[in-house]
């Protein structure tokens, strides 16, 4: 407590007890002060109307309006200079700017922060302090070796007006912080999809040089389907990222963010380096840059745990143990979370993709490049399609997708094996009418013909396409009027010449004669 504020503190308690009445002899006995000062405080006293029923300001406010003097004494250049903008930090103060930003943000030149601060402390502009919360328990601290964890979080950064649209978007920021070496990363992005954060990472990968053993983070859904305490149910496009560089992800457990706590603090410090960009919009390519440029600011200072600086750790320590980049970059895929029709498909960049029925109205998760569509259920893969490009076709539908009655089969081998089962001559006359090659029309006579075997015995159907096979008729409905006529009516077809349905030859040359 300096000397100004133990003046102001005295005078409040002379005026209370003179308000309750106490004679000058009995305040300058109990508080040890002279009568001149409790005369001189009672004639303030009633000149501001406390004696006369007036109440005392809030504590710790001085109650006669005293203006605490500053110090008097030769004045450095560094202080002259600061003199001239002592406006200018105010209007920053007031407007919510940290100290340390101010001081980055200085006009002027080699002005040190010691300097700064002793204006600062000079002229009063103090800066509020956080309430800390007493820690309760001991918490072991999370130590990370040379090139083993790359911490990830997300945090808001700022609400953009689109100038365009005039619509608010919200500006986000995925940080990044090494764990041993504490050097740091930020990337702004306008979302938190799955596409946008894996590109996100794969800047700081190629930032960094190399790939480390371990990606740690929460459980947001581009990386985790379902979060665990145990082993959370991953996103199938994260981890086939994390497959194709070599990385392990380790996604901690629920509500337990002070096992990130070395990202956790980044997020505030980002947002403190983010001030001196102001509030006007000039674009993200600007505000990154804005950005970049703090951020290696802030890899270049001492960190105030390890007291030494980021980027020399980085470079002598992690950066030889990173991981080797890959020859090839990821493959560029599409991401999407859809749910199963009711008709069995889902939709995928205006085409439809079928699964198994049973996944109807489930949610699945797709990823798709421009030859494979790949569809998961709970991280499992339920189904691939070739990627749908042609403008005439909306949907893909797997055979064993559809029903019995729905199966529309191009490979024979399928109607053969079906045939085979009935007969020989069912399997010829079916391979005979699929040789035709007429597409659907030759299909609805196959199932036809295969359906027969739901109204009579197979050596019925056979005998039936055979005697079809003989008259040359390939169709369904000859074989169905065959079997009308039940086994024992059925017409054979000659086959010699001796038959009694069959003249001679002699015998018609014998009455053309008779005729001539």
């Amino acid at each position: 407590m300096d000397r100004f504020t133990r003046k102001c503190l005295m005078d409040r308690k002379i005026v209370q007890l003179l308000m309750e009445g106490k004679s000058f002899n009995y305040i300058s006995k109990a508080l040890k002060v002279s009568k001149k000062r409790v005369r001189q405080t009672h004639s303030m006293a009633e000149t501001k109307g406390y004696l006369s029923g007036n109440s005392l300001p809030a504590y710790p406010e001085s109650i006669f309006d005293h203006q605490r003097p500053i110090k008097a004494g030769p004045v450095s250049e560094a202080d002259s200079e600061l003199l001239g903008q002592l406006e200018w930090i105010k209007d920053r103060r007031e407007a919510g700017w940290h100290l340390i930003t101010i001081w980055e943000e200085l006009p002027l030149k080699d002005i040190t922060k010691a300097s700064f601060y002793r204006f600062i402390k000079r002229h009063h502009i103090v800066e509020d302090k956080e309430k800390i919360r007493c820690r309760m328990k001991v918490t072991s601290e999370i130590i990370h070796g040379p090139g083993e964890a790359l911490i990830l979080d997300w945090g808001k950064l700022m609400d953009v007006i689109d100038p365009e649209t005039g619509k608010k978007k919200t500006l986000w920021f995925l940080a990044g912080v090494m764990g041993h070496s504490r050097y740091m990363m930020v990337r702004l992005v306008w979302d938190n999809k799955t596409e946008t954060t894996l590109n996100a990472l794969e800047s700081m990968f190629n930032e960094l040089g190399g790939i480390p053993k371990k990606l740690i983070s929460d459980n947001p859904k581009c990386f985790s389907i379902e979060a665990s305490n145990y082993e959370p149910l991953l996103n199938p496009a994260f981890e086939r990222f994390c497959h194709h560089y070599g990385t392990l992800p380790e996604m901690l457990p629920p509500r337990e963010p002070k096992k990130k706590g070395k990202i956790e603090r980044m997020v505030p410090y980002v947002r403190r380096l983010f001030e001196s960009h102001g509030e006007q919009w000039r674009g993200v390519e600007f505000a990154q840059a804005h950005l970049n440029k703090k951020v290696e600011l802030a890899n270049e200072r001492k960190h105030g745990t390890i007291k030494l600086r980021p980027i020399d750790i980085f470079v002598q320590q992690e950066a030889p143990l990173l991981a080797s980049l890959p020859g090839l970059s990821f493959e560029r895929e599409e991401y999407h979370h859809g749910v199963v029709r009711k008709d069995g498909h889902t939709r995928f960049r205006g085409k439809y993709y079928s699964v198994s029925e049973e996944f109807i109205n489930k949610d699945v998760f797709i990823i798709g490049n421009r030859d494979v569509v790949k569809i998961y259920y709970k991280g499992t893969l339920l189904e691939t399609h070739s990627r749908l490009t042609s403008s005439f076709q909306s949907k893909s539908t797997k055979p064993q997708h559809l029903r019995g009655h729905e199966r529309i089969i191009s490979e024979h081998g399928h109607y053969l094996t079906c045939a085979e089962k009935i007969g020989p001559s069912v399997k010829e006359l079916i391979e005979t009418i699929l040789v035709s090659g007429n597409g659907f029309i030759d299909t609805r006579k196959v199932w036809g013909i295969l359906s027969l075997e739901k109204d009579y015995p197979k050596k019925h159907i056979d005998r039936a396409c055979r005697h079809a096979l003989d008259c040359d008729q390939l169709s369904y409905r000859t074989v169905a009027a065959f079997l009308k006529l039940g086994p024992k009516e059925v017409v054979e077809i000659p086959k010699s010449k001796n038959n009694k349905f069959i003249r001679e030859m002699d015998e018609y040359k014998g009455q053309l004669k008779l005729l001539n």
